[in-house]
């Protein structure tokens, strides 16, 4: 199952959710991940984890994520990181892949 099928599923079917605008957020969600975990490509035990992400990010429109909100003067304000949330999964991911990619790791000797 792809990323995309995975949000559509998450998405209830009143939501009419582009696939290219959906598509770009799953892109977003991609490329954050990978920056957070150090890694070229997703790896496919975050593939839920960018489903989840992209609908946080499509509700967003509808408020989804509201940290706090005001009544007077309307006030709203958004949690910043989606991504926050997952951060003990990335950081367990990262501990997890230390040592290889301190195995892939060219060392280097300089003799004086």
């Amino acid at each position: 199952m792809t990323i995309l099928e995975r949000v559509r599923l998450r998405i209830p079917d009143t939501d009419e959710a582009p696939d290219t605008q959906l598509q770009n957020y799953i892109d977003t969600i991609t490329a954050r991940l990978c920056l957070r975990l150090g890694a070229e490509t997703l790896p496919s035990v975050f593939e839920t984890i960018c489903a989840d992400a992209t609908v946080k990010m499509w509700r967003r429109t509808y408020y989804e994520g509201i940290s706090s909100e005001g009544s007077a003067n309307i006030t709203t304000s958004f949690v910043e990181d989606i991504l926050a949330e997952y951060e003990g999964e990335i950081q367990d991911y990262r501990s997890d892949h230390a040592d290889d990619e301190e195995s892939t790791q060219t060392r280097v000797v300089s003799f004086i």
